[in-house]
C-alpha cells in the first residue's frame, strides 16, 4: 500500500514537472504569478482608461453646452466689429484669387485651398508571421511612403534615390465671405480631388531633374507619375508620385474672430484649475513604499490615460458644408460621444481580460490533474472567461459612475444604482448556476 502511494505521488510530481515544462515551452512560461500580475495591470489600466474617458466626456459635454450659449452667428459677407475677439459661427462660399504652384511638376491650380503631394518608393520590407508557435520573417516589395532602412538578410533600400519629397501646400489667401481663413483652418479641409498628371507634367519633371543620373524615365499615368530607372519596368527604389487637392466651396467656421480673420478660441472655465492640478496630485502620491514598482506601473497607466483623454480645450473648427450653429455643436457633441463609446468598450474588454488572467491560476491548477486535466482546464477556462466578462459589466459601470459622480452627481448616483442592480443580478444568477 505504501509502495503504491509512493509511486502514485511520484507519478503526480512527474506530471506536474512535465506540465510546467510544456507550459514554459508552448506559452512562453505561462506562470500563474505572472498572469495575476498582468491581470492586475490590465484592470488598473482599464480603470484609468474608463475614468479619464468619462472625465473627458463630462467636461467636454459641459464645455460644448457653454460654448453654444456663448457663440454668436454672424453674416460672412461683412466684418462685424461688435463680435471681435468673441466666439463666432459663420458660413458661406469660400473663394480665392491666388494660385497654388508646384514648380517641380509644373502644376498651377486655381480655386484650390490645399494641395498634397504624396511620394512612395518601391522597396523591400520585412514581414513576420507565426508558424508552429515560431515567428518567421519574410521579405516583399511594396509601395510605401515611409522609407524602410532596416531590412536585413541581404535586402536593402537606397534612400539617396528618394529625390522628391512629400509636400503639403496651403493657400494663405482663402476667404469665406469677408473673413480670411487661417492656415490652421485651411489645413482641416479634405483633399479628396485627385489631380491627373499628363505628359506635359512628366516633361517638366524631366527638365527639373535633368542633371541627376538616377531616373531616366518619367511616366505619367493619370493619377500617378512613375520615376523609373528602367523604362516600362518597376524595380526596387523606383518612385511614384500623386496629388490630391481641396477645392473652394461651401464652408462653415466656428472660431474666435480676430478683426477680419480667426484665432483659436481657448476655453476657460471652472474645470481649468482641476485639469492643471490633478496630474500633480497623481505624481506626488506614492504611499506604498515596498510596492513602489506596482505603484509606478499604476502611475504610468494614469499618466498615459490622462495624456490621451484630454477634454475639449479650444474651438477652431471648419466644415466643408453649410451648417447652422446648432448643427455644428450637435455634430461636435456626436463626435465626442462616439469616441467615448469606443473607449468604454475598449476599457470593458481590458477589464474582462484582466479578471480572466486573475482567475488563470485556478485553471492552471486544474490542468495538472492526470489524464483529464487538459479537458477540465478547457471547461474551467471557458467558464472563467464568461464570468470575467460578466463581472466586468458592473465594475465598468461603477468606474464610469464614480467619474460622473464628481462632475455630474445626479448622473453618477443613477449609474451607481444601475451598477448595484446589475451586480446583484449577476451574483444571484451565478449562485443559481452552482
Amino acid at each position: 500500500m505504501q509502495i503504491y502511494t509512493s509511486n502514485g505521488t511520484q507519478h503526480l510530481r512527474d506530471h506536474i514537472d512535465n506540465k510546467n515544462h510544456l507550459s514554459s515551452n508552448s506559452h512562453g512560461g505561462g506562470s500563474p504569478i505572472a498572469a495575476i500580475f498582468f491581470g492586475g495591470l490590465l484592470i488598473v489600466g482599464a480603470f484609468c482608461m474608463l475614468w479619464y474617458n468619462e472625465r473627458r466626456q463630462a467636461i467636454t459635454e459641459y464645455r460644448i453646452n457653454q460654448a453654444y450659449k456663448e457663440c454668436t452667428s454672424v453674416n460672412s459677407a461683412e466684418i462685424n466689429p461688435n463680435t471681435n475677439n468673441k466666439l463666432i459661427h459663420t458660413n458661406g462660399q469660400s473663394h480665392t484669387n491666388s494660385l497654388i504652384i508646384d514648380d517641380i511638376f509644373g502644376l498651377k491650380l486655381s480655386d484650390c485651398v490645399k494641395l498634397i503631394r504624396t511620394v512612395e518608393m518601391f522597396q523591400w520590407v520585412r514581414r513576420s508571421r507565426q508558424e508552429n508557435n515560431r515567428t518567421t520573417y519574410y521579405y516583399e516589395q511594396i509601395w510605401s511612403s515611409t522609407f524602410h532602412a532596416e531590412v536585413g538578410d541581404g535586402y536593402f533600400n537606397d534612400q539617396s534615390k528618394w529625390i522628391v519629397q512629400a509636400q503639403d501646400q496651403i493657400n494663405e489667401n482663402v476667404y469665406v465671405g469677408a473673413y480670411l481663413l487661417t492656415k490652421s483652418l485651411a489645413e482641416q479641409t479634405d483633399a479628396n480631388e485627385i489631380i491627373n498628371l499628363t505628359t506635359e507634367h512628366a516633361q517638366n519633371v524631366a527638365k527639373y531633374f535633368q542633371n541627376q543620373r538616377i531616373f531616366q524615365h518619367f511616366d505619367a499615368q493619370g493619377k500617378e507619375m512613375y520615376f523609373q530607372q528602367e523604362k516600362g519596368r518597376i524595380i526596387n527604389n523606383d518612385l511614384r508620385v500623386s496629388f490630391r487637392a481641396a477645392r473652394i466651396g461651401p464652408t462653415t467656421v466656428v472660431s474666435q474672430q480676430q478683426n477680419n480673420t480667426f484665432t483659436p478660441f481657448i476655453i476657460h472655465d471652472k474645470y481649468e484649475q482641476t485639469l492643471n492640478q490633478d496630474g500633480e496630485n497623481i505624481e506626488n502620491s506614492n504611499p506604498f513604499g515596498i510596492l513602489s514598482c506596482c505603484c509606478c506601473c499604476c502611475l504610468c497607466c494614469c499618466q498615459l490615460c490622462k495624456a490621451i483623454e484630454q477634454p475639449l480645450s479650444e474651438l477652431n473648427l471648419l466644415y466643408q458644408v453649410i451648417l447652422t450653429q446648432q448643427q455644428v455643436f450637435k455634430k461636435l457633441a456626436e463626435e465626442y460621444a462616439c469616441l467615448t463609446l469606443c473607449q468604454r468598450i475598449t476599457g470593458y474588454i481590458l477589464m474582462g481580460f484582466g479578471f480572466y488572467l486573475i482567475f488563470y491560476p485556478v485553471t492552471w491548477v486544474v490542468s495538472i490533474i492526470p489524464l483529464i486535466g487538459e479537458f477540465l482546464a478547457a471547461i474551467t477556462g471557458f467558464a472563467f472567461f464568461l464570468v470575467s466578462f460578466l463581472i466586468s459589466i458592473p465594475f465598468s459601470i461603477l468606474t464610469i459612475a464614480l467619474a460622473w459622480l464628481f462632475y455630474h452627481p445626479k448622473y453618477g448616483i443613477a449609474l451607481i444604482a444601475l451598477s448595484g442592480l446589475i451586480g446583484t443580478a449577476i451574483y444571484f444568477y451565478l449562485k443559481s448556476q452552482q
